[in-house]
């Protein structure tokens, strides 16, 4: 079986609903957000695709900016209009989008000067990418995907390699060394974005069904599915 872009997109859209349940809604079972864990590369993936395929990079990064400034600038006006009980509406994978292309920017300026400054430009990329939703892993996998988008081999290692560097890293912190018990790794269950891998890999390299409305509905459908099961879950 092989998958379409449109096809991975709506797997991804439907796993991230069971992601922002378990967010959103009370006492929802942990496994909806264990299966949202493929969500972020899958759509990080499509993201360094646009990179090299999109006609204007100018007006890809200039779109993701626009959805990201709609998806706050909601976000803050519903939690205006229905105080959150917790700590509210943080997700904003479109400035996610836009940090992981700015990276994508940067590495491509250094592997084509191959300067200081412009390694300068690749770390700093790098730790600006670090400050939305992406990771440690998720500015791996950008790197993962740049690199060894051709070489499904090469992006597989690179890609496992990145899910273990990443859980050793995150897990340090988050459980002061005990990092691979069953607690452990059940708690801190960023490790399993690896499962997005098998998917990714399936990935026929066509857009598949491609009609207006199918392009855009992504860009409709994060913020306001969020926003409902916001609102949705401060009722419950």
């Amino acid at each position: 079986m092989r998958l379409t872009g449109f096809q991975l997109k709506m797997l991804a859209m439907i796993l991230m609903v069971c992601d922002h349940v378990y967010q959103y809604i009370p006492n929802s079972p942990i496994w909806l957000t264990y299966v949202g864990r493929i969500v972020a590369p899958i759509f990080l993936y499509f993201v360094v695709e646009g990179f090299f395929y999109t006609r204007s990079r100018k007006k890809y990064i200039a779109r993701m900016f626009m959805w990201a400034v709609i998806m706050k600038t909601g976000s803050i006006l519903i939690m205006l209009l229905v105080p959150p009980k917790g700590e509210g509406i943080q997700n904003n994978i479109f400035l996610y989008f836009v940090f992981a292309f700015i990276l994508l920017i940067t590495l491509e300026q250094f592997m084509k000067k191959k300067t200081i400054m412009h390694f300068i430009y690749v770390v700093l990329g790098t730790a600006i990418a670090l400050l939305p939703e992406m990771s440690i892993f998720g500015a791996m996998s950008v790197y993962a995907f740049y690199f060894f988008r051709h070489d499904k081999l090469k992006l597989s290692i690179a890609y496992v390699v990145s899910s273990i560097v990443a859980t050793i890293a995150m897990g340090w912190i988050a459980e002061g060394g005990a990092i691979f018990t069953i607690h452990a790794l059940l708690d801190n269950y960023q490790w399993m974005m690896i499962f997005a891998l098998p998917f990714l890999l399936l990935y026929n390299g066509e857009r598949g069904y491609n009609k207006t409305w199918a392009k855009y509905m992504f860009y409709v459908f994060y913020p306001v599915h969020i926003w409902m099961l916001y609102i949705i879950g401060q009722f419950v």
